[in-house]
């Protein structure tokens, strides 16, 4: 029979921009259209305990006593709330499932929640925030910024352009066609990302991560898992607590940096281009370097190869390190249109009618058109299908032992609380006997590890003196114990009850001791190895930082470089001494800019000789256009700030506003101390800022360079009133 939904509406959307949706059990599939209107179908089944909740028959309606549905206009927004009464007593013998189909148009955003379903969005525009406890979560072809959580499903993210932020408690991530920014995170899943333009941030705890065909930049992370990057171009980051990780980067941006604890690093790169150099590993293994300056040893690589460019940082703990070709083709970023989703085979209403006619089926996804990923291998089912018998017994001895031991307990203590044996003063005495050994366990533990445990090397000889002083501690403790009540006990019912069980009782205090110095000792090894792995990665955040400012540092204009040596050699015939002084100056600038060193930092006074080359090149060419002033507080000038943070904004003047003008071009930079911060000002009288400008490198760099180093404690003003200019403000120590 033909099922249709339980429920269709149509909203008009003026005055609508949100829909909020929350449904307890049951899909959401949200899919935009280019109509006016939002269109809701809700589908509605229940199965019942007589049919073991096997077979899912349609609902026609909602009665209120039983179950709560609501779809109402509150304000600006479409507000659909689906749950059952779960007092009423129809509840405890059925269970019912609603799922919603909407179509919205590209004003609408919408927040949506199901506790039970999955949750899919298909060529959607606008901003959408959507959860699930327990279903997959999948996007396709849609625009807008994405923010999505589910506690142990699956998700996708297809075909789309956008922000997104996605993460899952313990399932596998997708990522397939985006473009935009998109950080993704599994506490235990894997995590693949395949032709990606954008920022990708991805993480997980234990799962292995690989990408393929990604521009733009790329970081991940995982605890425990492999990392494998194919066909990588742009920045690029992995780390790895002890897997490993093999990356192939083709075409390189400004910086690369990997690190793992224990594993093998691979790394196949474009070693005929510019690169920097710090790798350090057990053992590295490289081809032959034609053009190299540094030092190359076994187990450490820094320098520079080809001159010097992007920044390479790799590292390893326990593993070894292999330089290679890359052998891939670079790619360059392409623009990706969504594409539209092909058109559905099955309705939300066939698959209720199948689960009526063949209630041997189990029941569909609401994503019928989401393409099958191919099976897992044989050998990968039969791994994951094979008994853990290792385990059983584990669990079965510790379960045994824990049973064996509370039950001792509770004996014990309801015979020394309301004796009924007649040996139950021997109990009270084993009682205090225990908490001797206890006392004396503790005493020779805490004696031992204070004492001896740092000067003795031998494994063996650590035990053996442990369970010397636990002998001398329970022995004196066991002392106080016959003083205070053995002594007392009737010695016939001693003898009568002492056997051999008596020895088993006399060493359990050893057999203790050496147990927990043994858990002791692992747990401080665990310990360790966290504290390492934190310094590690505060290490290689340092590193990640300084290779980012290295590569905003190395930068050059190019047209600036074109322009400049123009003008000389159109000089070197009318006015040779303008042409040498311009010469010189490119050079004072060039060594600045090539002759870097390793830090990061240089004064005030020092980045203002870098503004007066520039921009005496910059007035050989523009000549009376040109007028430029320098004010600097004398008390600041030894104040160091990051290198080459004022050129850019120089040149960004130079490029957008002097250029633009005819005569009287000006440019002022103003620095001085107010209370604790420093203000820098560089104010020129071109055209305005236009209120999107931004995007260029200049901008772009010193934006990227103070979040590098400051964080939030640095801001970056452009200000077209009173008077055009750009304002630094920068913490002053």
């Amino acid at each position: 029979m033909n099922i249709q939904p339980t429920i269709s509406k149509s909203f008009g959307v003026e005055g609508l921009k949100n829909l909020q949706l929350q449904t307890f059990a049951g899909d959401i599939e949200l899919i935009g259209h280019e109509e006016n209107t939002i269109k809701v179908e809700v589908f509605a089944t229940v199965r019942s305990i007589v049919s073991l909740f096997f077979i899912s028959e349609p609902v026609t309606g909602f009665d209120p006593e039983i179950f709560n549905f609501s779809m109402e206009v509150v304000g600006d927004s479409l507000n659909i709330y689906s749950k059952p009464n779960y007092f009423h007593p129809y509840n405890w013998v059925n269970f019912q499932n609603t799922s919603f189909r909407i179509y919205l148009p590209s004003t609408i955003n919408s927040s949506t929640k199901t506790y039970g379903g999955n949750v899919s969005l298909k060529r959607l525009k606008g901003n959408h925030t959507f959860s699930t406890w327990g279903g997959n979560l999948y996007v396709e072809s849609s625009e807008g910024s994405f923010r999505a959580k589910t506690m142990g499903g699956n998700v996708e993210i297809i075909r789309c352009k956008g922000d997104a932020l996605l993460s899952t408690m313990g399932g596998r991530i997708y990522v397939l066609e985006n473009e935009g920014d998109i950080t993704v995170d599994t506490k235990g899943g894997n995590i693949s990302v395949q032709k990606q333009n954008g920022k990708v941030h991805c993480s997980t705890w234990g799962g292995n991560i690989q990408a393929f065909d990604v521009v733009g930049e790329f970081e991940c992370s995982t605890m425990g898992g492999n990392i494998r990057l194919q066909n990588m171009n742009g920045n690029i980051g992995a780390s790895t607590k002890g897997g490993n990780i093999t990356a192939e980067i083709p075409s390189l941006g400004q910086y690369a940096w990997f690190d793992t604890s224990g594993g093998n690093i691979n790394l196949y790169l474009p070693l005929d281009s510019p690169l920097d150099f710090e790798l350090s590993a057990n053992k590295i293994k490289h081809p032959y370097f034609n053009s190299f300056s540094g030092y190359i040893t076994k187990q450490e690589i820094r320098g520079k190869l080809n001159g010097g460019g992007a920044h390479i940082t790799a590292r390893t703990g326990g593993g070894k390190i292999r330089l290679d070709y890359a052998t891939s083709t670079p790619i360059t970023a392409s623009p990706i249109t969504p594409k539209q989703s092909a058109p559905q085979k099955e309705t939300l209403a066939t698959i209720a009618q199948n689960s009526v006619e063949n209630p041997t089926n189990k029941q569909k996804n609401i994503n019928t058109d989401i393409k099958s990923k191919p099976a897992k291998s044989e050998s990968t089912q039969t791994l994951s299908s094979k008994f853990d018998t290792d385990n059983l017994i584990v669990t079965f001895l510790f379960s045994l032992l824990l049973n064996y031991g509370l039950n001792g307990i509770v004996y014990f203590t309801f015979e020394l609380i309301n004796p009924q044996s007649p040996i139950a003063v021997i109990y009270k005495a084993i009682f205090f006997s225990n908490i001797a050994n206890t006392l004396g366990v503790v005493a020779a533990f805490y004696t031992f590890t204070y004492t001896a445990e740092n000067r003795v090397y031998s494994k063996w000889a650590k035990y053996l003196i442990l369970i010397a002083f636990t002998a001398i501690y329970v022995n004196i403790f066991q002392v106080f114990v016959w003083i205070g009540y053995w002594q007392h006990v009737d010695r016939r019912l001693i003898s009568n009850n002492q056997n051999n069980v008596s020895f088993f009782y006399s060493i359990l205090p050893y057999i203790v001791s050496c147990a927990y110095y043994y858990y002791w000792q692992q747990t401080r090894n665990i310990t360790r190895k966290i504290s390492e792995q934190e310094y590690q990665l505060l290490n290689l955040e340092k590193l990640k930082s300084k290779a980012q400012l290295d590569a905003l540092e190395a930068r050059i204009n190019p047209h600036f470089l074109y322009n400049s040596l123009n003008s000389i050699a159109g000089l070197i015939h009318e006015n040779p001494d303008k042409a040498e002084e311009m010469t010189i100056q490119l050079s004072k600038l060039f060594r600045y800019t090539t002759g870097r060193t390793e830090e990061s930092f240089h004064t005030i006074a020092s980045e203002l000789e870098v503004i007066k080359s520039y921009l005496a090149i910059e007035q050989v060419r523009f000549g009376k256009r040109l007028r430029y002033e320098i004010d600097c507080e004398e008390g600041v000038m030894n104040t160091k700030i990051p290198r080459f943070l004022l050129q850019p904004l120089v040149e960004n003047a130079i490029k957008h506003g002097i250029s633009k003008i005819a005569v009287d071009g000006e440019i002022t930079v103003k620095i001085a101390q107010f209370l604790d911060d420093i203000v820098i000002k560089i104010h020129d009288n071109g055209p305005v800022f236009d209120e999107f400008l931004g995007g260029g490198f200049g901008l772009r760099s010193i934006r990227e360079k103070l979040k590098i180093v400051y964080g939030d404690k640095a801001t970056f003003e452009i200000e077209n009133e009173p008077e055009k200019a750009v304002i630094i403000t920068l913490p002053n120590g």
